[in-house]
């Protein structure tokens, strides 16, 4: 679930699904070296102290996306699908690759992707669950940061766990990638904000972006396309989305301030943008 404007996310909402994350992470033990978080949670752990305060708002999710290896079910005495409904989540009627769970009134969702090197899209088994086809989910697995992550959880116990989480080169060729297909306006936010306050830097994100497509992660060629189609100037649909996310849409009576914080924010998503497709040229 994703909205148009940062404001219409509720900070209660977005706790229950950090608290979601560590609900799950501790629950699938025995699955965690197949497994990696993906997806909008993924800047929070990249991104330093998420405290510190920025001109850019901080990044906010609703769910949970969990990449798994597509070789996951290796004989563990535990079953995958049981593991999550021992915590409370079932699968979902309306979408075969998700499980929810609803709590204080509000459905957080947890989904599952996986990579298939013959299809590009729709569905896979693993193990004992159903898993939405997402080139670039293996890269992501393979180059996991581990993270130390402490919060509490959907039971409300404090958790104080290590979490397996998607790295900076893969998690921009997979948003890139997610942005050609849908166009979604937190897409565009996520890839500004990761790029501008990666914790090692943002020459460092970009080059592991570079190292992506040299590598051949299979989510590059539509990351390197979306680049080039979407973000080449101020009003390009990327740029626009980015800044639209924060500030919502223009107004005739704009101030002056969120006038050019506007267009700080599109120029800033243009450069950005024209600094991962130089880096990726031979």
């Amino acid at each position: 679930m994703k909205y148009d404007t940062y404001s219409a996310y509720d900070p209660r909402h977005t706790g229950l699904a950090e608290s979601a994350f560590l609900t799950v992470w501790a629950g699938l033990g025995s699955w965690h070296e197949d497994l990696v978080l993906i997806g909008g949670l993924v800047p929070k752990y990249l991104c330093g102290d998420h405290t510190v305060q920025r001109t850019l708002p901080r990044p906010a999710s609703l769910d949970v996306d969990l990449g798994i290896a597509l070789a996951a079910d290796r004989g563990q005495y535990s079953n995958l699908c049981w593991d999550l409904q021992a915590q409370g989540f079932k699968a979902s009627e309306k979408h075969a690759a998700r499980f929810e769970k609803e709590i204080e009134g509000f459905t957080v969702f947890v989904d599952f992707l996986v990579e298939k090197s013959t299809l590009a899209s729709g569905t896979a088994q693993v193990a004992d669950i159903t898993a939405c086809i997402m080139p670039g989910v293996d890269r992501a697995l393979a180059t996991a940061r581990t993270v130390a992550i402490s919060g509490i959880d959907l039971h409300g116990a404090q958790q104080n766990l290590t979490a397996r989480v998607c790295e900076v080169g893969p998690f921009l060729a997979l948003k890139l990638r997610a942005f050609a297909d849908r166009q979604q306006l937190k897409d565009a936010f996520d890839i500004l904000y990761t790029i501008l306050h990666y914790d090692g830097g943002t020459e460092a994100a970009i080059a592991a972006f570079a190292e992506e497509v040299r590598l051949g992660n299979p989510a590059c060629p539509d990351a390197l396309r979306t680049l080039s189609e979407h973000f080449g100037d101020e009003n390009a649909p990327g740029p626009v989305k980015a800044s639209h996310f924060v500030l919502g849409p223009v107004s005739p009576g704009e101030s002056a301030d969120t006038k050019f914080l506007r267009a700080s924010i599109r120029q800033d998503m243009v450069d950005a943008a024209a600094r991962l497709l130089k880096k990726t040229i031979v």
